[in-house]
Parts: C-alpha cells; sequence; structure tokens
C-alpha cells in the first residue's frame, strides 16, 4: 500500500525541514511527498527543490495557490497513492514509525476507511508542551462529529475512496478540514487510535486558534452545512461572530475582551455537551 501526502506550504521555512525530515526517515518507505508552496518569499523554495533532488519520492507539484485548501487539492491532484493524507509545513511527525503503524492499522482493520491517531502539542523549537486531548469531555466521542467535529489532522489518515467520494472545500480558509471530516464521518466507517503520531506546533499564528471575525463566520458556515441556514446553532456562532468583530475594534482592550467571549462560549459548550457549539 502506497501512502499519498500532501505539505502544503507558504513562508515556513524555519519549519519545513523538520517536517519534510520526520517524512523522509519513516521506516516505512511506499510513500510519496507531493509539496504545494503558494508562493514564498523565503527560503522555502530551495528548501523543497533540494528534498526532490535528494529524494525521487518527494514532489514539487505547485508553485502557487490561492490558499491552503487549494494547495492540498493541487497536490491530491498528482496522487497515486491507496491512503491520503496531509501534513502541514509547521507540523511534523513524532516517530519513524509512523506509516509503518498506519499501513499496519488498515490492514489489521479493512472495513475502516479513516483513522485518526494522538499527538502531542510541540513549541517553535519542537519541544513537547503536552499531549493533544481532543476527547477532554468525559462523555465526549468520535460520534459527536455533528457536535463537535474534533478531528487532529495531522494525525488522521484515509483511503483513496474517501478523497474520491469527499471533496475538499477550497471555498473555506479556516474550517476546511473540519468539514472534509465530517462529511466523510457521514458516509464512512472512522477508527480513533491511542499512538501519538504528530506534532502539532503552537508558534503563535495557528489558524486554528485565531479569535477573529473571518474564522467565527466559517465555524457559523459550518453549523449551517451540519444543522441548516436558520439552525440556532448557525444563528448563535453569528451572533457571536458580530460581537468579535466589535470588540477587535477597540484599542488595548479589544483582544482581551475577545480571549473572555472565547473562554465564556468554549465554557458553555463544555457545559452542554456542545448542544451549544465552541469557537
Amino acid at each position: 500500500m502506497k501512502i499519498s501526502i500532501a505539505v502544503p506550504n507558504y513562508n515556513y521555512e524555519k519549519f519545513l525541514s523538520i517536517c519534510l525530515s520526520s517524512i523522509k526517515n519513516q521506516t516505512y518507505t511506499n510513500f510519496e511527498v507531493l509539496i504545494a508552496d503558494g508562493g514564498s518569499t523565503d527560503n522555502s523554495v530551495q528548501i523543497i527543490k533540494s528534498y526532490c533532488e535528494m529524494d525521487s519520492r518527494f514532489k514539487f507539484v505547485s508553485d502557487n495557490d490561492t490558499g491552503q485548501a487549494d494547495a492540498i487539492v493541487r497536490a491530491f491532484k498528482f496522487a497515486t497513492g491507496d491512503i491520503f493524507c496531509f501534513l502541514n509545513a509547521d507540523d511534523h511527525y513524532l516517530c519513524t514509525d509512523v506509516l509503518t503503524s498506519v499501513i499496519s492499522s488498515f490492514q489489521n482493520y479493512k472495513d475502516v476507511d479513516l483513522i485518526s491517531y494522538k499527538g502531542y502539542y510541540t513549541d517553535v523549537d519542537g519541544k513537547y508542551i503536552k499531549p493533544i486531548n481532543l476527547r477532554y469531555h468525559p462523555l465526549d466521542s468520535i460520534s459527536l462529529m455533528r457536535h463537535r467535529t474534533a478531528v487532529l489532522q495531522p494525525a488522521t489518515f484515509w483511503t483513496k475512496a474517501v478523497y474520491e467520494a469527499v471533496p475538499i472545500d477550497t471555498s473555506f480558509h479556516y474550517l476546511f478540514d473540519a468539514i472534509f471530516f465530517f462529511k466523510a464521518y457521514l458516509i464512512f466507517s472512522w477508527l480513533e487510535l491511542d499512538k501519538p503520531v504528530a506534532g502539532y506546533r503552537l508558534h503563535g499564528i495557528n489558524k486554528s486558534l485565531q479569535i477573529i471575525p473571518k474564522r467565527i463566520f466559517e465555524i457559523a458556515k459550518s453549523e449551517e452545512i451540519k444543522w441548516g441556514k436558520n439552525s440556532f446553532r448557525a444563528l448563535y456562532i453569528k451572533f457571536i461572530g458580530h460581537i468579535i468583530s466589535m470588540f477587535v475594534k477597540i484599542p488595548l482592550v479589544g483582544k482581551p475582551l475577545c480571549r473572555l467571549v472565547y473562554n465564556i462560549v468554549n465554557s458553555i459548550a463544555f457545559l452542554t455537551f456542545y448542544r451549544l457549539p465552541s469557537i
């Protein structure tokens, strides 16, 4: 079985070599790395080309895109594998047997179409911070994907059948992976395993952690997809988005107020067991 790994990158030269090396050093060798760069102005392209020259499994497939989702779609157009995944240029695999474990798991669980593993938060220098626990609610499970699409993206792998059936929506900038995983969940079987395989790097500008109106309104759009345009959940998040839109314009105290709203909304989501959505 062959694994196709898409790597989207834009001006992440500081992390790119670590990401690509974590793939290159895998003990399982039947993989291809499809790298899409969004027009980086740093040293990224030189790094990408050096890996492609060193190893024919690394391919520089695109040097222009409209964002992360588009970069991944462009990369997967060249995919020839049986298993798909994407690893952002600022993330990395934690050990050399990640892909071996992936193949073994798909062979052992033949009826499973998607497999998610666990991981660790790492700092800018790649040092471990703490384990990532997306199931922090005592009653949470994969069955709640409609209420809370909590998936560790760099630690998730899926079959070619999933890729062919569920297109990545490039109109989303922040939530494209969550929408992809939700739609895949509705059609295919999913398995969560405990092995930590991916490092999610916290460096201060992670898209998924930004408290900004564009991201909040994308969450509202995702709630519309799940529950309907006029659903309470979608309208509720739109209301939160408008509050954040007002607060970000306030000098000095705007950011603390946005953080306060973030904490309140997510606390309410936890207490209501995600019957009210988080942000």
